[in-house]
């Protein structure tokens, strides 16, 4: 492994430094972290890595030289993802091995230290109160995110080789983090349309603390008598206009992730997402059966929280059988 070599993450990011001091300066130009090199060394140093922000989440993939680097105490919570070679992690009187694998550290942000050799990993910072937060909305527990807080707060080794489901979680993750660098994904609306960065807030919380998601469910709720759920389709329709995750839906509906799965399944035969775009969908058609002069099919479909269009011309004609631009102009000959 060697310095040169594309990174396995971020490498249309990467930047090679071959000083001790220029990485200190770069960590703390990236990450709202304060990092020392315990050993600075000059002869045979690199470091290549490449890093992204994405709203309260910083992703980097680094691979580097033997080093001993610290951080010091901080607010903000890292996951480690070891991708080759070897390290120790030293944190809240606990040494972690990592390695190459199904495998984790979680530092909530308290001081560590790390000891590695030859090594190439992704670290994922985010904050850790948030965490805390999505843990109780995809558990059904809606604001009550106190009753989390503590396992977000401990340091953590997860070990997919020992829990299959961890390895699951942690396969997704790998997964998710790919699509930082998704050729295609500036044709669908980018970083902040895909909702990327909810979704890594999800599997990250669900790898850490899994019983805050599992098990927590209650009986499959009567979407007939269940009026939070009127209440949240109500909520939604009216929040067209605004990001919707799946993390806001369970957080403002205190229901589970697999009870909204039950009830908009039942109810609608799709996801909580899917019924989402639908309703985007339907309001989109309406207003261009109404629009005023001048309006235009883009400016319509932005008002109902569409961000690409060509990706939200496909999904309207696949729907209505009719593109929306020959809607609006028959629209607008009945009219006239």
């Amino acid at each position: 492994m060697t310095a040169t070599a594309p990174l396995t993450l971020l490498e249309s990011r990467a930047v090679e430094v071959n000083d001790p001091a220029a990485l200190l300066d770069r960590v703390a130009r990236n990450f709202p972290l304060h990092a020392f090199l315990e050993s600075p060394m000059s002869g045979g140093f690199f470091h290549r890595s490449g890093v992204i922000h994405m709203g309260q989440i910083a992703v980097s993939c680094s691979r580097h030289s033997p080093l001993e680097i610290g951080f010091d105490d901080s607010p903000i919570a890292t996951l480690t993802l070891p991708l080759s070679g070897v390290a120790e992690v030293a944190s809240d009187g606990q040494r972690l091995k990592l390695e190459a694998g199904p495998m984790a550290a979680y530092l909530p942000g308290a001081a560590f230290t790390a000891s590695t050799g030859t090594f190439e990993e992704v670290m994922i910072c985010l904050d850790r109160r948030r965490l805390a937060e999505t843990a109780a909305a995809i558990g059904g527990f809606g604001d009550r995110a106190g009753g989390w807080a503590p396992a977000f707060v401990r340091t953590l080794r997860v070990d997919g080789s020992a829990s299959a489901e961890q390895a699951e979680l942690l396969r997704h993750l790998h997964l998710a983090l790919r699509m930082l660098e998704a050729p295609l994904l500036q044709s669908v609306g980018g970083l902040s349309a895909s909702q990327l960065e909810d979704l890594l807030f999800r599997l990250v919380a669900a790898i850490v603390c899994p019983d805050a998601v599992r098990g927590m469910d209650r009986a499959d709720p009567d979407p007939r008598r269940d009026h939070p759920f009127n209440e949240l389709l109500e909520w939604i329709r009216a929040h067209l206009h605004t990001p919707i995750t799946p993390t806001e839906l369970s957080r403002r509906s205190a229901y589970s992730q697999r009870n909204l799965q039950y009830l908009f399944q039942r109810r609608f035969g799709c996801s909580p997402m899917q019924w989402v775009k639908r309703q985007r969908l339907s309001a989109v058609h309406a207003d261009l059966q109404r629009a005023q002069p001048g309006e235009t099919v883009a400016a319509i479909a932005r008002r109902h929280g569409f961000v690409q269009l060509s990706s939200f011309a496909a999904s309207f004609q696949q729907r209505y059988g009719i593109a929306p631009s020959i809607l609006l102009r028959r629209s607008r000959t009945h009219t006239s």
